[in-house]
């Protein structure tokens, strides 16, 4: 039995211990926020109102932090690089993902938008910069489109009988397609997420917010159901997820902190059993998890963590 060096969780120890738990909170956090707004959805809030909730709640979260590192945001943010991302993940993407939940089922959203967004953000850098695709995400990728087209295979009755699921599962590859792409750009503009994510809530607010309250019909909701979605949508979605995900970044590196979005699939179809009474059919919970596992494949922290096994070395050293 290999013994743990004295003063080990005083150092690397305590960070790898940390970086999973903030790891696994963020993807709890994520889970929930799906379920919301499937909740939302079915309460008769419309895209407009979640997108709203979204960027205004948010906003006014990460609205301190931006004044706070006012130097950092400096720093490769410029004017058409925020809009360019306000596009990928501004009212196009809650449109989009909002839309999709009220036509097709929670298990579809949650596998067909993050699938999306491995995908798009692992291809973009071999076709855009020449990268090369190392062999484990090779086969992940293959794997998780396998998921995908298990999803895809099951066409229950959609929530709304005048659209087919298929459109809601065309929506969520179109959101996840933006989260890819606006994945892809943050990493070659080196831009901090927490800054980008907080920067482009408030401009899509005071945007959207004066063109909301004009054009659109709040839905008929009672005050306790839009407080309930205001935190599922600006404090869990916009805000504490991305923030919790990048201290887990900080500690375990991107490698193995992108383990923890691949397990939201099966973790939000789990918990909406209990938690709102959504009961997945066979061919869901199959896609969910060959695409959940592809997902795993896919992340360098998989394949650094099979080395470490297979090897023996490092054991006890935490990831930078």
């Amino acid at each position: 039995m290999t013994k743990v060096p004295p003063g080990w969780f005083q150092g690397p120890g305590r960070r790898l211990v940390e970086g999973v738990l903030l790891g696994l909170a963020a993807a709890l956090t994520w889970a929930i926020y799906n379920i919301g707004v499937d909740i939302g959805r079915a309460d008769g809030f419309s895209s407009a109102d979640l997108a709203i909730l979204r960027y205004a709640g948010a906003g006014a979260l990460l609205l301190p932090v931006l004044l706070l590192r006012h130097g950092r945001l400096s720093a490769g943010m410029s004017a058409g690089r925020m809009l360019i991302l306000s596009v990928a993940i501004g009212p196009p993407f809650a449109f989009l993902i909002n839309t999709g939940y009220g036509i097709a089922p929670l298990a579809h959203a949650v596998v067909i938008s993050p699938g999306m967004t491995m995908i798009v953000a692992n291809l973009l850098p071999v076709l855009l910069d020449g990268a090369r695709l190392p062999r484990h995400r090779q086969v992940g990728i293959a794997v998780l489109i396998g998921g995908l087209v298990a999803i895809a295979l099951d066409q229950p009755p959609s929530k709304d009988p005048d659209i087919s699921t298929l459109v809601g599962d065309l929506c969520f590859v179109g959101s996840g397609t933006l989260w890819g792409l606006f994945t892809y750009l943050v990493g070659r503009w080196r831009i901090p997420a927490i800054e980008a994510i907080g920067t482009i809530s408030v401009l899509t607010t005071l945007v959207c917010l004066p063109v909301y309250l004009i054009a659109v019909t709040p839905a008929s909701a009672t005050p306790a159901q839009w407080g309930e979605q205001l935190f599922y949508q600006g404090v869990l979605g916009g805000c504490i997820a991305i923030v919790v995900y990048a201290a887990s970044i900080a500690r375990l590196g991107p490698g193995l902190a992108g383990l923890f979005p691949a397990i939201v699939p099966p973790l939000a179809v789990l918990i909406a059993i209990p938690y709102a009474g959504i009961w997945p059919n066979g061919i869901q919970m199959i896609g969910v998890g060959i695409a959940a596992f592809g997902l795993i494949l896919s992340l360098d922290g998989f394949a650094a963590l099979v080395r470490r096994l297979r090897y023996g070395r490092d054991r006890w050293t935490a990831p930078s």
